[in-house]
């Protein structure tokens, strides 16, 4: 790729110039005022250098995301770290970069490019369509809001570089998606469908601003599928019946020069809808439009060609099902769909290559194991993607490449994390052995991690050799070379763990101890003291066959369970050890089997006999689910709206432990469930939750952050689209874990690192 090539050599030259390529005395690598020092910085930075030196370090953490829940929702649940690793818990499959939908590939093995050599476009939503600008950017659509954390609204312009065309910006439409683009001249032609009234769309674009041209009206009844051109006229196909102020089914041609329909253009589709065409030729070299689908005529199905006045010719290959996607190779066209049969009955699931004069089979079993959903035909190799996951009995999950002519399976491998649909992807080549990939998906080169994940802090990536979880992690919690687990799994590593273990540090291995909880509970709080672990949950009641009903605690010198036992009646969410006692936050009626207390109070830390702090009296009116202390007072957040009689609290209080009281007026307040509360040294607050506003502002969708310093709610905006339900400060970074999947408007899978500025 050209980015790190040309930093190269603009370094290079200009190390050059400056000190006439003479080598760096290393004696003077440490002082800032000399030559050598900024050689030698230049030098680091360009090979990512970070060992300890008096020289600087350059960042260039490319943090992975999480993917794919096996059920419910994909998330993070818990964050805390060792040494320099991020660990990571919550309900996921997979770990991959948070590249977002349209990723650069690698053609020799499917690696994406590093985000240091060429950014991620981090496309928020799904992009279906990718096509070249002719001198080395490209124009790519869907059903997308923002590219590279800049509003863009379903078709934007991407430059050579991996960088946003910010002078290209078509008008802000969130109801459209698109489905294909073709560039002719100085305008961009977009075609797709408005999803607010399910009617097609056609439009026309200046291809260098964006602007709408307003004389060209087509106005398809119904969805446009594709587009393609001979160089004087515009193909157009898709599910309309009426396009242009005609009755057209499904197939219609334009001129480029009037912007008018070809009325005379006589090819008829009696049902059904067209996907896909493809300007080709016959045998004889004569140029061809392949058009491909559901579509029928009165005499073809599925798959039919026509001249460009419209004629239809004999071709037919007469699929059983739906053809995809269509591509042409010298004298063999390449059909990919849903079709199990080819020439009204030879078997030929999902991919076949027929002749293109007559239609008939030349290879039919390629191994593909399910649907393809794209073709595309660059040099001489075949890229293809879908639901499948082998290809000539080689594993491919969801793309893969073929060689041609011998159509051998290459190494070419991105490893996407599930399948693509049609429209599946708009393949297209980046030059320098690199292809441009577009999809539904929002991430790529995906490894497996079950629940469970450690990233490196420098790199971002997941390290390997950590043990897989059979189901969510709720809670993590580091004691020195001790990692204790909390969740619903009931397996890790093929060891039976139920809803809590142990794993032993720096190896993550599964601790020989194991505490038994029977039963089917779930931990979704661990913290401790320096002496024991304590430990809570719902469904909690017997502990190494010592009843604790919702909550127990563990000698940290021998892991046996202690005396301690508050005797919850209901679940332990969220404790806090303060002094001598533990505040317990969480959704039960009853401590010490009192009936009384509820959600929130403190017991003693030994005995677990309940205080009467904050009261005896006046409770929570629900769940307490997060809490954390800031000097002197206890942030609490959760379901409640009011705590006894001393007022309404919105899901957020503040104790104060100087003044043995609620703060009031409470200075926040949140319109929905608030599931996270963390403080750190700097005086901020982090609050995540469900709600859609804090104080009344929405722009705290799902995420605040609160000064205690200053007392004030800050106005910063995350950008982040779903609940935020874990926070960790290292090393001058916030990471932040939840079930969102776009953050600081960006593609961001459940996981981000903020300076709470961006």
């Amino acid at each position: 790729m050209k980015p790190m090539r040309k930093i190269l050599i603009v370094y290079s030259l200009s190390i050059g110039l400056a000190f006439g390529c003479k080598p760096a005395e290393l004696s003077n690598t440490c002082d800032a005022k000399t030559k050598e020092y900024f050689q030698a910085t230049v030098v680091r930075f360009l090979t990512g250098d970070r060992s300890p030196s008096c020289l600087p370090s350059f960042d260039f953490q490319e943090l992975w995301g999480v993917y794919m829940a096996p059920s419910g929702t994909t998330s993070v649940n818990a964050i805390t770290s060792y040494n320099d690793q991020i660990i990571i818990g919550g309900n996921f499959q997979y770990v991959g970069p948070s590249t977002g939908s349209v990723v650069y590939l690698e053609t020799s093995n499917g690696k994406v490019l590093s985000n240091r050599n060429c950014p991620y476009l981090k496309v928020v939503g799904s992009t279906g369509i990718a096509i070249s600008d002719g001198g080395g950017g490209f124009y790519i659509g869907g059903e997308f809001y923002a590219v590279q954390g800049v509003e863009r609204s379903s078709v934007a312009h991407i430059l050579p570089g991996c960088v946003l065309d910010r002078n290209f910006n078509v008008p802000k439409n969130n109801s459209i998606s698109i489905y294909t683009l073709l560039l002719a001249g100085d305008s961009l032609y977009a075609g797709g469908y408005n999803t607010s009234d399910n009617s097609g769309y056609l439009v026309r674009h200046n291809r260098y601003t964006g602007a709408l041209d307003n004389s060209f009206t087509p106005n398809p009844n119904l969805l446009v599928s594709d587009l393609e051109t001979d160089g004087d006229s515009l193909y157009v196909c898709g599910d309309f019946t009426n396009i242009g102020g005609y009755t057209k089914n499904s197939l219609a041609k334009f001129s480029l020069s009037t912007g008018l329909i070809v009325s005379s253009f006589t090819t008829t589709i009696t049902g059904s809808s067209c996907l896909d065409l493809y300007y080709g030729t016959d045998s004889n070299g004569s140029p061809n439009i392949y058009a491909v689908g559901d579509l029928t005529t009165p005499t073809f199905s599925r798959a039919i060609s026509f001249y460009p006045d419209g004629t239809l010719t004999t071709w037919n290959p007469a699929p059983n099902a739906k053809v995809n996607s269509i591509q042409q190779y010298n004298n063999r066209l390449y059909l990919g769909g849903d079709f199990t049969t080819i020439n009204g009955g030879t078997s030929a699931p999902n991919l076949v290559s027929v002749n293109n004069s007559t239609g008939t089979a030349i290879t039919t079993n390629y191994g593909v194991n399910d649907v393809v959903a794209t073709l595309q035909i660059i040099e001489n190799t075949l890229y293809l993607t879908g639901s499948f996951t082998q290809v000539k009995s080689v594993p491919r999950n969801y793309a893969a490449a073929l060689s041609l002519p011998d159509e051998s399976v290459t190494a070419f491998d991105p490893a996407y994390d599930g399948s693509f649909n049609n429209p599946g992807s708009g393949i297209v080549s980046a030059g320098n052995g690199v292809v441009l990939f577009t999809s539904s998906r929002s991430t790529v080169n995906v490894k497996a991690r079950n629940h469970f994940a450690v990233l490196d802090e420098v790199t971002g990536a997941p390290i390997e050799g950590t043990p897989n979880f059979d189901y969510s992690i709720k809670a993590l919690h580091r004691v020195g070379n001790r990692l204790f687990a909390g969740g619903s799994f009931t397996n890790i590593a093929g060891q039976g763990r139920n809803a809590f273990a142990i794993l032993d540090l720096p190896n993550y291995q599964v601790s020989p101890i194991n505490t038994v909880l029977t039963g089917s509970p779930e931990i979704r709080t661990i913290t401790s003291d320096e002496s024991q672990v304590y430990v809570g949950g719902a469904s909690v009641a017997n502990v190494n066959a010592l009843t604790r009903n919702g909550a127990f605690a563990l000698n940290l010198g021998d892991l046996s369970v202690s005396g301690w036992n508050p005797n919850l009646n209901g679940s332990g969410e969220s404790f806090l050890v303060v002094a001598d006692v533990v505040f317990l936050g969480g959704l039960y009626s009853g401590i010490n089997g009192d009936g009384v207390t509820t959600s929130y109070q403190a017991v003693d830390k030994i005995t677990g006999t309940k205080r009467g702090i904050p009261s005896t009296t006046n409770f929570p009116s629900s769940g307490v689910y997060t809490q954390t202390l800031s000097g002197s007072k206890i942030f609490l957040g959760g379901q409640f709206a009011t705590i006894g009689s001393i007022g309404t609290f919105n899901n957020f209080a503040i104790y104060n432990l100087a003044t043995q009281s609620y703060e009031q007026p409470n200075p926040v307040y949140s319109d929905n469930i608030i599931y996270h509360i963390a403080a750190y040294p700097d005086g901020n607050v982090l609050i995540g939750g469900s709600f859609t506003g804090l104080n009344g502002a929405t722009d705290n969708y799902s995420f605040g952050v609160f000064n205690s310093n200053t007392n004030v709610l800050s106005s910063w905006n995350g950008g982040i689209n779903d609940v935020v339900y874990t926070s960790m400060y290292k090393n001058g970074r916030y990471y932040l874990g939840g079930a969102f999947t776009i953050a600081l408007r960006k593609s961001n899978g459940g996981l981000v690192r903020t300076n709470l500025n961006e």
